[in-house]
């Protein structure tokens, strides 16, 4: 089973659609017989997602500082891919996609002549987010744009999709993509049976090529301005490293700017560390995070906006008494 391609899926879906809990989902159920690995792609220079699902006996591949779709974090990103296949082999690879990029040319790049004969792109799954896509669709490019590329889309929280939106919401699901199978889901509950629909059609067993070969391969690949697809909307990430009171930060975060599209980060209290996450036009959420960190290590505090005001949000923060350990816009 080691010889044969790997098998990717891609893990779209707009900011705060549900992709790591989805990708959470799939991980705590692997299919029997399987090697899993994945590489998660931030926005932002300071990753969150990776230590949400990464656990003991797991390989997780982190690539952020921009989306693997545009040349900020293209060569990253094909770098990855030979690490993983060189030290980890796994037989199937999830990638979750940042939440802005545009997602068309995965398959142009898997079936390039260096990455097609290890992997094979087998499903885009783009999950959307029911109860805000009707807005988000207007307001951002990216929310349609990754659903035209999906093969599968899952649209997620029918749970708190009002009822009376749902017909012109699969109408416009539909709209946008003629083809792809819709599977109605809250929490992102995905079978892996909706995934495994066939065998990759090579072996995958060629030698790989040495490290001035790849490195020759990606030269090539960011020179072509046509392998590159930038994100289509402006967005501003912003990850803060911090230490203080939890219940100063809480009330922060019921307070930020409104140009804020996305929120999410852990911290420390006296029970344990906790996981936020805030989404557009929704209070945060809480969860226990039972990660275990250094002592002293940080809290971290992710943000995606629309306007460029760096100093906004630490102002807020230190204002409030919280020491700021560093920022990285």
């Amino acid at each position: 089973m080691r010889d044969r391609k790997c098998r990717v899926f891609l893990l779209s879906g707009f900011l705060g659609s549900g992709k790591t809990t989805l990708l959470g989902h799939l991980l705590k159920n692997p299919p029997k017989g399987e090697t899993l690995a994945v590489l998660m792609n931030e926005f932002g220079r300071i990753g969150v997602d990776g230590d949400v699902v990464r656990k003991s006996g797991l390989q997780v591949v982190e690539v952020n500082r921009g989306s693997i779709f545009c040349a900020c974090a293209k060569g990253d990103f094909l770098r990855a891919l030979r690490t993983i296949h060189r030290e980890y082999r796994p037989t199937i690879l999830l990638i979750e996609a940042s939440g802005v990029a545009d997602t068309r040319d995965m398959k142009r790049d898997l079936d390039l002549p260096h990455l097609g004969r290890f992997f094979e792109l087998q499903g885009n799954l783009c999950v959307v987010d029911g109860e805000h896509f009707l807005d988000w669709a207007d307001l951002f490019q990216a929310v349609s744009r990754q659903v035209e590329a999906a093969s599968l889309i899952v649209l997620n929280k029918v749970d708190r999709t009002p009822p009376e939106d749902l017909p012109g919401l699969l109408a416009h699901l539909r709209e946008r993509n003629p083809d792809a199978p819709i599977l109605q889901t809250s929490f992102g509950r995905v079978p892996w049976d909706s995934l495994l629909l066939g065998e990759p059609t090579g072996t995958g067993a060629d030698p790989l090529p040495s490290d001035e070969e790849w490195e020759a391969f990606i030269d090539q690949r960011l020179r072509d301005e046509t392998g590159h697809l930038a994100p289509p909307d402006a967005f501003y990430p912003q990850s803060i490293l911090w230490e203080g009171d939890a219940r100063a930060f809480r009330e922060i975060l019921t307070a930020l700017p409104e140009d804020l599209v996305r929120g999410k980060g852990y911290f420390r209290t006296p029970e344990g560390w906790t996981l936020f996450d805030l989404v557009r036009g929704n209070p945060p959420s809480y969860a226990p995070f039972p990660q275990e960190k250094e002592d002293g290590a940080p809290n971290l505090a992710a943000f995606i906006r629309r306007e460029d005001r760096p100093q906004e949000i630490p102002r807020l923060l230190a204002k409030a008494g919280l020491r700021l350990k560093g920022i990285r816009n």
